[in-house]
């Protein structure tokens, strides 16, 4: 029992000296950008990380990066691409630039492929190969773009041209995908949805049965949803006063703990439909007005991570992390997050940190469920196949090869 305090000492001393000298917490202006992003309120965002990018903080970067995403969810492309190119030009060899790099690619391919599939489509009236570009055409707008109002438009452009096909199907069901998942339209999802019957349809019995499956599963969410909802809304004894601070109990009483709960299962079921944005509304609601339910708070701190994880925003995820072990050393999911800053730091191509917390997770956590990957990774990121006394992990830094010996990294 004492070794395994000690271990377990050890890995919370090495996880927050990482945390405060390394990553400390993201500003309050970033964080307020971020949540009026993930709002979809891209002008107010726009003037918090335009503020930031200026000035010499260490979110300016990511900051600028941001501002290109707002740009982005405007259509604004010229402005996007600038934005990104800052990005690409301060930080060249970072994970952050290539992403950068990789929207600025994405924004010039689809403006390339609308106007290359516009003129295939005009030029063959009525064909198959003309349907065919208008699908692709949508799939542009609603995936490389993002801009769910032309790919619509386009989707239903089908419709009109092919009535009845196969192809306007497809097109209508991928119009009741985009109101359910990108736009949170439950209501108008399912009006889509249901033009796709066999009336219209008769061959697609198994896609209609199929829709009427995700309405059923969809609508049992959501009623879930608003009990919850209802149950916070009838716990709550007084409005909550701007600029005063109240505890879990002055808002909420003896069901405090009730109502905690009930911000997580609202979370989980909004993430169940992937509506992320209210999914870290309700996670931040839980912390804003219960901070003091350890448990519950921890669950969300934790939530918020995975999202981040999930969206492929490592950056961000490493943050939500570092502030999930630091406020929450004794939560059973401390060695989970532990695990996952290796993968996020791996996913940034910092093989480095990867390499200290897949090891401080092997080292630690014997009977942990990441185990066995762990162990693998780190036997990997140790190898060093040209024996040239540099483990694979400080080649794969430096960008040199591991199985060639001349080319080893600098010291």
């Amino acid at each position: 029992m004492k070794l395994k305090f000690l271990a377990y000492y050890c890995v919370l001393s090495f996880v927050l000296a990482i945390v405060i000298v390394g990553c400390s917490t993201k500003g309050l202006n970033f964080e307020a950008g971020m949540r009026d992003f993930e709002n979809g309120q891209y002008d107010k965002a726009l003037k918090t990380f335009e503020a930031i990018s200026k000035s010499n903080n260490k979110y300016a970067n990511r900051a600028t990066f941001y501002i290109g995403e707002c740009y982005k969810y405007q259509f604004k492309w010229d402005d996007a691409i600038n934005a990104f190119q800052k990005v690409v030009d301060a930080e060249p060899t970072t994970y952050l630039g290539a992403e950068a790099r990789n929207r600025i690619s994405q924004i010039r391919e689809g403006r390339r492929d609308v106007e290359r599939l516009t003129i295939i489509h005009d030029n063959n009236p009525g064909t198959d190969v003309a349907a065919d570009a208008l699908l692709e055409l949508a799939s542009v707008y609603n995936n490389k773009l993002g801009d769910y109002k032309k790919a619509i438009e386009v989707y239903q452009q089908i419709a009109t041209e092919f009535p009845g096909s196969s192809k306007a199907a497809q097109g209508q069901i991928e119009i009741g995908y985009i109101y359910l998942y990108k736009l949170y339209n439950y209501d108008q999802a399912f009006k889509e949805f249901a033009k796709v019957n066999l009336e219209n349809y008769p061959t697609l019995k198994f896609r209609v049965a199929e829709i009427e499956d995700l309405r059923r599963n969809v609508n049992k969410t959501l009623s879930e949803i608003g009990e919850h909802v209802s149950f916070i809304k009838a716990s709550q004894k007084m409005k909550i006063p701007e600029g005063r601070k109240v505890t879990g109990y002055d808002i909420y009483g003896v069901k405090q703990d009730q109502v905690a709960q009930s911000f997580i299962n609202i979370a989980l079921k909004w993430r169940s439909l992937k509506n992320y944005p209210e999914a870290l509304k309700a996670y931040r609601m839980l912390l804003d007005r219960l901070s003091l339910q350890l448990g519950p708070a921890a669950e969300a701190r934790y939530g918020i991570a995975e999202i981040y994880m999930e969206q492929h925003r490592y950056m961000d995820a490493i943050d939500a992390f570092n502030e999930f072990v630091a406020k929450n050393p004794t939560y059973y999911r401390f060695p989970e997050a532990i695990f996952n800053l290796a993968v996020c730091y791996e996913a940034l191509r910092q093989y480095d940190k990867a390499y200290e917390y897949y090891k401080t997770y092997r080292d630690t956590y014997k009977d942990g469920t990441n185990f066995k990957g762990a162990e693998l990774k780190v036997r990997q990121y140790e190898y060093d196949e040209d024996q040239d006394g540099f483990p694979f992990y400080k080649e794969l830094m430096a960008g040199t090869s591991d199985t060639d010996p001349n080319q080893r990294p600098k010291k």
